[in-house]
This record gives C-alpha cells, sequence and structure tokens, in this order.
C-alpha cells in the first residue's frame, strides 16, 4: 500500500497554534486586568490585548489536543498499539523528563533576577518579593508544579488511555457530521468540565492529576483520534463556517463581560466569588465558544492551508523546541523591559521578536539535525 499524503493543513495549523502560545505569554504582562497575576506586571497595558487573550485561550488548547489526537491516531493506524506506546515514552515522556529540572532551573534564575532588578515588582512578582520579605525564615517546600509542560503531562495520560481503548469497536462520529444540526447539543458535554475549572481555565499545573482536563482536553483528544480517516467530513460543514464564526463573536461578548476580573488584589483579599447562576452561564459559554472556534479554526485551515508551505513547514517542524524553552525567554525579555518608557504593543513586539528569533535560530543550529532533534520530531534530512 502507498502512504497516504500529509494533510498539510493540520500541521500548518499545529504551526499557527503554536505561535499563539507564544503570543499569549508574550502579552500577559500587557494585558488590563489580567496581568496582574502574571509574574512581569508592566505598568503599560491595554483591556484590547486583555479581550484578544481570553478569545484566544478559549480554542488554542483545545485545537491542540485535537490535532494531538488525530497524530496519535495516524501512529496506531500504522505502526501498532506497541510502537505507538513506545514512540509515545520517547516523544512525550523522556523530553519532559529531560527538559523539567532544565526549565526550573532556567525559571528559578529568571525569578531570582527579576526580584533583583525590579525596584518595587508589581502584581504577582510583588506578592513575591513581600512575602519574602515578610517571612525570611526558610519555609515549607512546596512542589514546583508542572508549569507549561502539563501539556505534555496529560498528553501522555491521554494517550495510553487511548491506546487501551483502541480495539473498543464502535466508536463512530460520522453520524454527527453527516447532521450536523447535531453539533448544536455537542459541546453541553464539555459544561461540567468547564463549570469545575472555572473561568477562565487555568492551566492545570499541579503534579496531582485534575479531573476536568480529563473530562474537556480528554474529549477534544478523542474528537481528534476519530477524526483521523474521516478528515473529508469537515466539508459537510463547509457552508458553516461564517455562521458559526458570526455566532461565535456575538457570544463571546457576553463571556467576556461575565468573566470574573482577574486582579491579583481581589484574589488575595478573597473577594466573594460569582454566583453559582453566573458560573453556570460562563461554564456554557465556555463549552460552546471552546467548540465552535475549534471548529472555525479546522475550517478555515481547511480552506486557506491545504498546500504545502516552506515556512509553515518549519515552524512546524520547531514548535516542539519553542514551546519548550520560550517561557524563561518571555519572562525575562518582559521584565528588562518594565522600567523603559515604551508603548505597551512596542513591548509586546519586542518581546514576540526577541523570544522567537532565538528559539527557531537555536533549533535551527542546535537541534533540528542533531540527536535532540531525532528525539523531538525524528530525524530531518539536510536540504
Amino acid at each position: 500500500m502507498s502512504q497516504p499524503q500529509r494533510i498539510h493543513y493540520l500541521d500548518n495549523l499545529r504551526a499557527l497554534a503554536m505561535l499563539l502560545g507564544v503570543f499569549l505569554h508574550a502579552a500577559f504582562a500587557y494585558a488590563q486586568p489580567a496581568q496582574s497575576i502574571w509574574l512581569a506586571t508592566d505598568s503599560q497595558s491595554s483591556v484590547t490585548v486583555d479581550i484578544a487573550i481570553w478569545f484566544i485561550h478559549l480554542f488554542r488548547m483545545g485545537l491542540f489536543f485535537l490535532l494531538s489526537g488525530y497524530f496519535a491516531k495516524l501512529v496506531i493506524e500504522r505502526k501498532g498499539a506497541t510502537h505507538f506506546m513506545w514512540n509515545r515514552c520517547l516523544r512525550i515522556m523522556f523530553p519532559f523528563i529531560l527538559f523539567f529540572p532544565f526549565l526550573l532551573a532556567a525559571m528559578t534564575v529568571v525569578l531570582v533576577f527579576s526580584l533583583s532588578y525590579l525596584d518595587q515588582p508589581q502584581g504577582l512578582m510583588g506578592l513575591i518579593a513581600e512575602s519574602a520579605k515578610n517571612n525570611p525564615a526558610p519555609q515549607e517546600r512546596r512542589s514546583p508544579g508542572l508549569m507549561h509542560l502539563w501539556f505534555l503531562y496529560y498528553l501522555m495520560a491521554f494517550s495510553t488511555l487511548g491506546a487501551i481503548a483502541h480495539k473498543v469497536k464502535g466508536l463512530n462520529c460520522e453520524a454527527l457530521f453527516r447532521h450536523p444540526k447535531w453539533l448544536v447539543l455537542l459541546p453541553l458535554i464539555l459544561i461540567p468540565a468547564a463549570l469545575s475549572s472555572g473561568t477562565p481555565m487555568p492551566a492545570p499545573e499541579s503534579f496531582i492529576p485534575d479531573g476536568w482536563p480529563f473530562a474537556f482536553y480528554g474529549l477534544y483528544f478523542m474528537a481528534g483520534w476519530q477524526m483521523h480517516g474521516r478528515e473529508h467530513l469537515l466539508e459537510l460543514l463547509r457552508p458553516y463556517v461564517w455562521h458559526v464564526t458570526g455566532i461565535s463573536l456575538i457570544l463571546f461578548v457576553p463571556y467576556y463581560m461575565f468573566m470574573p476580573i482577574l486582579d491579583l488584589n481581589i484574589i488575595v483579599t478573597e473577594t466573594p466569588t460569582q454566583s453559582i447562576g453566573v458560573r453556570c452561564v460562563e461554564a456554557l459559554l465556555t463549552a460552546y465558544l471552546s467548540v465552535l472556534l475549534t471548529i472555525v479554526a479546522l475550517l478555515l485551515g481547511r480552506h486557506y492551508l491545504s498546500s504545502r508551505n516552506s515556512l509553515l513547514g518549519f515552524i512546524a517542524d520547531s514548535s516542539y523546541w519553542v514551546y519548550l524553552v520560550h517561557l524563561p525567554i518571555v519572562l525575562f525579555l518582559q521584565t528588562i523591559l518594565i522600567p523603559l518608557s515604551m508603548p505597551y504593543w512596542l513591548k509586546l513586539m519586542a518581546v514576540l521578536l526577541g523570544t522567537t528569533v532565538p528559539c527557531m535560530a537555536t533549533y535551527l543550529v542546535f537541534v533540528r539535525y542533531t540527536p535532540l532533534g531525532w528525539l523531538l520530531h525524528g530525524k530531518r534530512s539536510f536540504p
């Protein structure tokens, strides 16, 4: 049998989703009011950045897990369950074990530098500085958390569950695509997880697994798993793409209006949280917006990104490396820019370029054609 053609729009979507992740972390320092819960809180900020962050946050991780489920099913169909699990250990578990101590050390160095560099740190950094000042004695050590590697942590769990369930027959979602009206009810199954996690959904960084990521992102992984071999069925939804886009934009308005204000002062003083009614409305909007925007991303990607693109292909190849190493660089650049009197958009551009360019340059020189690159994405031949 001949090898099936590569579906380029999925690779291209993965590349763009990675760039959006760098943008989110870079933009947090300039998002008013959510910037106060970020380590680097800049004096220059904008509500527009805040809106952009939470709009992207609604679908980016769901799209990532959906794509991961799709490619997981591709590997297990071609190579079998045994090879699949070895591949997941090699591509997910080993990089997690290898990079976690390195990233923990890098984040610690950046934090120590920031506390010494900033005269009057604000937001979360200020809270840390105040805590260290008021409690100079050594404190009980806490787990450092998963940081942004929580994605690999849960992806490994989902992959293991997928391999176990591989032989379960009857899991077929074609009826949903052939009768799109049923998609109207599909997001309802995400509401319990969205209600449990809270709005906006936080990063589940604890080493003790939370239940809601399995009930939310796990379903996206399963959807991607089911989508493999049925990609053509997305065409049945293509006539609705602009309708779904318009509905999503309309629904985002009440979502953002009802979303609790992420202000560190409110969180620290334990201001009463939202009523259960408002929380249920937010969970409903989260579920629907997450699904609808993910569908829009898939449909637009299928239509506009279906051909091979060398630049996006390179970004997709480098995405794993960039994902692993970008966060300490982002925080360092945000910190050194805080005292400077510059417009927020100029600082944001500096952080974005100052992060992506070195990350991709180091990928090209030190990773792409080396054993580290073989570990992350397999061998790549020289052009």
